[in-house]
């Protein structure tokens, strides 16, 4: 017996590529497992071709041919990330994972209530939250959080060290807080 899920345009999490090196082969290719809408930079071609994976937008500041069936072509004049953001929220993606070294509230804040972001870098997966979000989680894993110098609350996590906790046993923690709208959260890729 087989089964057949149908999966629409833009329902998957877009796939925003800005530094290969920054995420392995593994984790890589289970981002690529559900086909996302593969966005990158043209200088990132290369790169991509030579691992035989597909794309679906190349984002140029000169114009390019494309090199593949179906691949769009988008100028961009300024900032490369903003501007494939922008194109994503523009075209109704509800979500997009990003490989990128630029982590902080400050790039994305603007976008945060457009649409969901990920980003990953490193061996970490980072992600925006409101006050009062609860995740469970095991005892003793650690969590960046990103607060800019918000004061916040939290249940079952101790603090380690600047901006670093570790969960105080299996189950729930709730993170509380009340000046900004979100805060950023990193946690190890498992």
């Amino acid at each position: 017996m087989s089964s057949h899920h149908i999966v629409r345009e833009n329902q998957e999490p877009a796939l925003l590529i800005e530094d290969l090196f920054l995420i392995d082969e593994e984790n890589l290719g289970q981002l690529l497992e559900w086909s996302p809408s593969i966005v990158i930079e043209n200088n990132l071609i290369d790169q991509l071709a030579a691992r035989r994976y597909k794309f679906d937008i190349v984002f140029a500041q000169n114009h390019i041919e494309p090199l593949q069936e179906n691949l769009k072509v988008i100028p961009y004049r300024a900032n490369f990330l903003q501007s494939a953001i922008e194109y994503l929220v523009e075209h109704q993606y509800k979500a997009v994972n990003i490989i990128t070294d630029q982590i902080g509230l400050a790039h994305y804040q603007y976008y945060l209530d457009l649409i969901n972001i990920v980003l990953l870098a490193q061996g970490m997966r980072y992600y925006f939250v409101r006050t009062g979000f609860t995740k469970w989680k095991a005892g003793g894993e650690q969590l960046k959080i990103d607060a800019q110098g918000e004061e916040i609350m939290t249940e079952g996590l101790r603090k380690i060290g600047a901006g670093l906790y570790q969960t105080e046993k299996d189950g729930l923690f709730k993170l509380g807080f009340s000046n900004s709208k979100y805060i950023l959260i990193g946690e190890t890729i498992a």
